[in-house]
């Protein structure tokens, strides 16, 4: 049994390896040039990179020389100590050419050659110059103190001037750039190519049939208007000669060294024959050994890692002790629990969303942020990875494993809240009626607004490079200078009035405080025309007599106010009457119902004839009035009932048929109503033939149907012809919302009150109206998260209101 296991293994495996060398001689024989060629270009990069760290080194020395320049320049007062530093010591590096002192105007008032120039140089460089026109001197006057700048002259010279910015001027220093050249084209047996900012190429010129894929290309930026470009050419044939001469060589190592490897293996599978119920044995207790410390993993993970498994109907199936302990609740409490306890909103939408990403084999979906509270109260946020748990290709239930970012949310808000606040105090500073600026001890402007520049004449730019005493009249300097020198002591100093004099020499009387900042050693500094503060005086005794007529005005309010509450609780009285009156009324008319139906069937047993038709008409006339009066009580009672201040769902079509048929004694003889194109009629009720639920408190929406449809039948009593009158209601959704709509035809709201229609005491009844009735609808609507307006359309007032649809959310 043994031989033949053997040799069959031996015959597939060499089979096996005659094909395996041959697929490998074939990719090493034609895939050898590809390697040689990436080792090439690998190469190249390596080079090319050195190249720019060799040029960046040497940029980086002249930079750090130029600022020592400065230092030590800065310091002389002469400028023979500047000219003898520059020439003995500075000129010591052969590499720096030049020297030169540019004044912040563009003109150069010393220059300095080093000796290596030729006399001609010599003499054409010694001519100072206006560097006004050059391109560079814009780059160079944008430069802030101790900053640096860089520029490439296209002169045809191997050369760079550096250039750094002092308190009054500018120091350049001009570089050769021949040495670094040199150095970094002689280092590499590469052919290598150096252009410049001009595409001027250094040291020799590339062919013209010259192609980006022959060389490796790197371009380095000194500044925005001087580079260099580096190119290292690659090598374009590379020889198999190792292919050609060792193939004999490698083919007879391969399969030598591959005959043994089946030798080994073969006896190697032997062995695993004989031992194999001893490794099935180590191998069950192995699978033991690792099922106790998975055990103990769990318990790791269930006390550190916040997670939670749910099934899809939103019961908690399981969560882990960290969870249960973050949220303050035992594990008791919400395992087989609705999870919508634990956050501000339904997961149900997110769960669907996430339900439609997760695909087979549980693919993980991340919700960034989720909100949520704990048993304590405490607000949570959460980053929450979901992942589907599916069995027999169907959802299980969702695995959740939570992050707190509550933390990180908290931080991100505070940010947020202090840029706004930020913006709201950069806003009023500059928006402020007064000139505001800040000064340092010296009274140097620091900040300041438009108002400032604009009640002083100057400009933003010119005012920041003026002193404060500089504005101030001769005879007031001495008192200004005296006052920033007490401020220490005092800490403020508020309205008093001093000459200035403004960009036109005229002088301009203005009121000035000053406040230290003490921890900052700044102050602030507020002028305020004379003239505004008359205006001021006038605006306060203006608004005296403005309070003056809202107090009146608010005791009028407080006045109807309270007539409206005795009203409020006289219609409270009634309501409570009503609804005992209703359960009085019920008992008899359930009774008289009851014994006019077992009439109806004695009358029905009679013979046929004209007292017997006669009888029949009379019961169904009188069970029709039974009707109608059961339908008012129904709607006494619903509006009876005590009002409820929580929401609750409600189906919005109900609500207008009660309010419709307690007003209908009134209604029926002014006008025609309608609701959805159906005229109402009180014998045929139907509450559930159209359903618009909505989430609001019930008595107080009736409240707002009834204002609207009193105010339309006081208006459309005025027309003499009842067929010319009508209300039209409509009901419908659109966009998720539920509208309601009031249409008369009373000729429409005056265009003099309509845009104010839902402000208090607005009204445009001639006697009897107070104008509080459609304020206090607009508030009860505003209640229930709603949107009341009114607009004319065809000869009528129409009043539209809009609430959320109550949409149930469903996992």
């Amino acid at each position: 049994m043994k031989i033949s296991v053997f040799s069959k293994i031996f015959l597939v495996f060499t089979l096996f390896t005659f094909g395996l060398l041959s697929i490998l001689f074939f990719i090493f024989y034609n895939f050898y040039y590809s390697y040689n060629i990436n080792e090439d270009k690998k190469n190249s990069e390596f080079i090319i990179n050195e190249q720019e760290k060799l040029f960046r080194t040497f940029i980086k020395k002249y930079d750090e020389k130029i600022v020592l320049i400065e230092n030590i320049i800065s310091n002389f007062k002469s400028e023979d100590e500047i000219v003898r530093f520059i020439k003995d010591v500075i000129f010591e590096d052969k590499t720096i050419l030049s020297f030169k002192i540019v004044d912040l105007n563009a003109k150069e008032s010393l220059k300095i050659l080093n000796n290596s120039y030729h006399q001609s140089e010599v003499l054409e460089y010694s001519k100072l110059r206006n560097l006004f026109a050059t391109n560079y001197f814009k780059y160079m006057r944008a430069l802030n103190y101790k900053e640096l700048y860089h520029y490439c002259l296209n002169d045809g010279k191997n050369s760079m001037n550096f250039i750094i910015r002092s308190k009054d001027n500018f120091y350049s220093i001009k570089i050769s750039l021949d040495q670094i050249f040199e150095n970094i084209l002689n280092k590499y047996p590469k052919k290598i190519f150096i252009a410049n900012t001009y595409n001027d190429y250094i040291n020799s010129i590339i062919p013209k049939d010259f192609t980006k894929n022959e060389y490796i290309i790197k371009k380095i930026d000194i500044e925005k208007d001087s580079n260099f470009t580096f190119l290292v050419e690659l090598n374009k044939e590379f020889r198999n000669d190792f292919v050609n001469n060792y193939i004999k060589i490698i083919s007879s190592s391969t399969f030598i060294l591959l005959s043994l490897l089946i030798f080994f293996f073969s006896l190697t599978i032997s062995y695993l024959l004989n031992k194999r119920l001893n490794f099935n044995k180590a191998e069950f207790i192995k699978n033991e050994n690792n099922i106790l410390e998975l055990n103990e993993r769990d318990k790791i993970i269930d006390r550190y890692i916040m997670s939670m498994d749910i099934y899809p109907n939103k019961e908690i199936k399981d969560l882990s002790s960290s969870l249960a302990y973050f949220l303050g609740f035992s594990k008791n409490e919400l395992v087989g629990h609705d999870y919508s306890l634990l956050f501000k909103k339904d997961m149900g939408q997110i769960v669907n969303f996430v339900k439609s990403k997760i695909e087979l084999n549980s693919k993980t979906y991340i919700v960034e942020e989720f909100e949520g509270i704990k048993k304590s109260g405490e607000n949570f946020f959460f980053k929450v990875y979901v992942e589907g748990i599916f069995k027999d290709l169907n959802l299980d239930y969702y695995s959740l494993i939570c992050e707190d970012i509550s933390d990180k949310k908290r931080v991100e808000n505070l940010y947020l809240d202090l840029n706004i606040q930020v913006d709201e105090y950069d806003a009023i500073f500059q928006n402020v009626d007064s000139g505001v600026a800040l000064l340092n001890k010296d009274g140097k402007f620091l900040k300041l607004n438009k108002k400032l520049c604009e009640i002083l004449g100057y400009e933003s730019r010119e005012l920041l490079n003026l002193n404060s005493v500089d504005l101030i009249s001769e005879e007031s300097k001495n008192v200004f200078l005296k006052i920033l020198s007490t401020l220490d002591d005092l800490g403020s100093i508020s309205k008093i009035e001093r000459i200035f004099i403004k960009k036109d020499k005229t002088p301009i009387h203005l009121e000035l405080s000053l406040t230290l900042i003490s921890y900052t050693n700044k102050i602030v500094f507020v002028l305020n025309q004379l003239e505004d503060k008359i205006k001021l005086q006038e605006l306060n005794i203006s608004l005296e007599q403005r309070i003056k007529q809202e107090l009146e005005k608010s005791n009028a309010k407080d006045k109807i106010h309270l007539q409206e509450q005795i009203k409020n609780a006289k219609l409270s009285y009634i309501g409570a009457m009503a609804a005992g009156i209703v359960h009085e009324i019920n008992t008899p008319l359930t009774y008289i119902k009851g014994n006019l139906e077992l009439m109806q069937y004695d009358i029905n047993n009679l013979p046929n004839d004209e007292i017997k038709d006669r009888m029949l008409y009379d019961s169904n006339k009188i069970k029709e009035g039974i009707i109608r009066l059961a339908n008012i009580i129904e709607s006494m009672r619903e509006m009876s009932e005590s009002t409820k201040e929580i929401k609750e769902v409600v189906n919005l079509y109900s609500t207008l048929l009660t309010v419709l048929t307690m007003a209908y004694n009134k209604s029926k003889q002014i006008s025609k109503i309608y609701i959805n194109d159906k005229l109402f009629n009180i014998d045929n009720i139907d509450k559930n033939e159209y359903v618009f639920n909505s989430k609001v408190q019930k008595q107080r929406l009736e409240q707002v149907w009834v204002i609207i449809l009193n105010n339309a039948l006081d208006e459309l009593i005025k027309i003499e012809d009842y067929e010319k009158r009508f209300i039209n209601i409509s009901i419908f959704e659109e966009n998720k919302n539920i509208v309601i709509r009031f249409k008369d035809n009373a000729g429409g709201i005056d265009e003099d009150i309509i845009d104010d229609i839902f402000d208090p005491f607005v009204s445009s009844k001639e006697q009897g109206g107070m104008g509080v009735g459609l304020n206090i609808a607009k508030k009860i609507v505003d209640e229930q998260n709603g949107e009341i307006i009114a607009f004319n359309e065809d000869n009528g007032a129409v009043f539209e209101i809009r609430l959320k649809k109550y949409e149930e959310d469903l996992v």
